[in-house]
């Protein structure tokens, strides 16, 4: 399935789960070429756009910061293929999350917002999530 999944950003959170999850084939997008690097040393395929990172992905898994959550939902919404799910793992207020559903959603994507309960070291892949939205059970 890594081949229909795409992470934008990969800082701790988005490293620590590419590496834990073994997603060689993914694709992945960060702002920062430092990120960059770092994914491809991760074997996720770094893309030198959004726009190429989520061509034909199913899933995208959003773990920027929190200043770009929005930013990151209103700009790359239009590069999402129809009915692909965008899993905002960010943690910012509700009426952020509302925002950026509702470019999501625009696009013809479906939003899920998905709380991570705990730190995700030690945890890795066991960290507890909360869906909500939705889309949450697609």
């Amino acid at each position: 399935m890594t081949q229909g999944l795409a992470l934008v950003g990969f800082g701790e959170a988005g490293s620590t789960f590419a590496a834990a999850g073994q997603w060689e084939g993914a694709r992945g997008f960060d702002l920062l070429e430092a990120r960059r690097a770092a994914m491809a040393a991760a074997d996720i395929t770094a893309c030198d756009s959004a726009g190429e990172a989520l061509k034909g992905a199913e899933i995208v898994l959003c773990l920027v910061t929190a200043d770009q959550a929005l930013a990151a939902a209103q700009d790359y919404a239009a590069h999402l293929s129809p009915g692909a799910l965008w899993c905002d793992m960010n943690s910012v207020a509700p009426d952020t999350k509302r925002a950026a559903a509702a470019a999501i959603e625009a696009a013809g994507g479906l939003y899920i917002d998905v709380a991570v309960l705990a730190p995700v070291e030690p945890a890795r892949l066991k960290v507890p999530l909360l869906l909500a939205g939705a889309a949450a059970t697609d």
